[in-house]
């Protein structure tokens, strides 16, 4: 026990230490009066935009999610939204913990087996990782000029050779069910004997939430989806680069939204510091913006993106520990009630 809380509280002070170093690396050599000015000239319009969009890809990814469940239940969209949302919101934590968050409020909420769920979490960031890389590809063949062309490539070779590991695995999984089955037994029966029987039972089901693999329909409207919902995460990119009058084109968004998705791998909470680095490090080094400008790009792209999806996570929490509190409280009334009838 002693040990499993040193551990947690290591990585805690490993993300915490990793925010401070890039966070210094993100605001050194940038004038804070003119990054407040710049801030200061955006355009509301275009960043009010840029606010409601963001709210909008979070029901989109919800939406998605659902489907990614067809095979496993049919889940109910505001369910998945409010998992979604706390999710996220818990994700301003130390060490991404928003990520098992998600599926364990959703499995409490509709009663399903967490461990499919989690790995329908798993698989979207597969169908993430494939959309951010198709709109990566659009940006090499369609910006004019080859300036840049070579580095868009570079930045995206490492994702897309991992992600092709990681789908090459998940169809072994799924059409290959008995072998990975066999594969996943040699290695929860090598654990100790009196949680072997748990383990198993949780690998078998984590497989299940591979499932909607084997559906062509089903995989093409999730891919269509995953596209879909990428293009308004762009969509929001690019009305923060317009509020600030940089004249830069919708592709640039793509290759915005590929660091922002970079930065976001690297463990600090909410992606404090990682994503305003990666975001205004793209900006100065793939199109010449200046370093005031890309620094407030960086950071209203990350406010309209997690902030309000933050709040309504954390009302969303509320809202739902208040029902659990009346549901308790209506039933213990209904309890006394049947127990006074009892005794007349």
């Amino acid at each position: 026990m002693k040990s499993s809380l040193q551990s947690h509280a290591g990585k805690i002070a490993i993300s915490l230490a990793l925010t401070a170093l890039l966070l210094w690396f993100f605001v050194r050599g940038i004038n804070v009066q003119k990054t407040k000015e710049a801030v200061l000239a955006a355009s509301p319009g275009w960043l009010g935009a840029s606010l409601v969009l963001g709210v909008g890809t979070f029901v989109l990814r919800a939406v998605r999610w659902t489907w990614l469940l067809r095979p496993v239940a049919r889940v109910r969209i505001f369910p998945a939204f409010q998992a979604t949302a706390v999710g996220f919101a818990a994700n301003n934590l130390p060490g991404k913990v928003g990520e098992v968050l998600r599926p364990a409020l959703l499995a409490r909420s509709e009663g399903l087996p967490f461990s499919p769920l989690l790995a329908s979490v798993a698989l979207e960031r597969v169908f993430d990782g494939a959309s951010v890389l198709f709109y990566l590809l659009m940006a090499v063949v369609l910006e004019p000029g080859d300036k840049h062309k070579g580095s868009f490539g570079l930045v995206g070779v490492l994702p897309a050779a991992v992600l092709a590991v990681i789908v090459a695995v998940a169809l072994f999984a799924v059409f290959r069910r008995n072998a990975t089955e066999r594969l996943l037994e040699r290695v929860w029966r090598r654990l100790p004997a009196r949680i072997q029987p748990r383990v198993a039972a949780f690998s078998t089901t984590f497989i299940d939430g591979f499932a909607s693999l084997k559906s062509p329909t089903l995989l093409s409207a999730i891919t269509a989806g995953s596209l879909g919902m990428w293009l308004v995460i762009n969509l929001q990119i690019y009305s923060v680069l317009q509020a600030f009058h940089l004249g830069l084109p919708f592709t640039a968004a793509f290759v915005v939204t590929a660091a922002a998705v970079l930065g976001l791998a690297v463990p600090t909470p909410g992606g404090l510091g990682s994503y305003q680095a990666a975001v205004a490090g793209a900006l100065t080094g793939f199109y010449g913006v200046a370093r005031e400008a890309a620094a407030g790009v960086a950071i209203l792209a990350w406010a309209t993106s997690f902030i309000l999806i933050t709040l309504i996570g954390l009302a969303l929490l509320a809202l739902s520990g208040r029902e659990r509190a009346l549901a308790r409280a209506a039933g213990a009334d209904i309890d006394r009630r049947e127990a006074v009838d009892g005794k007349s």
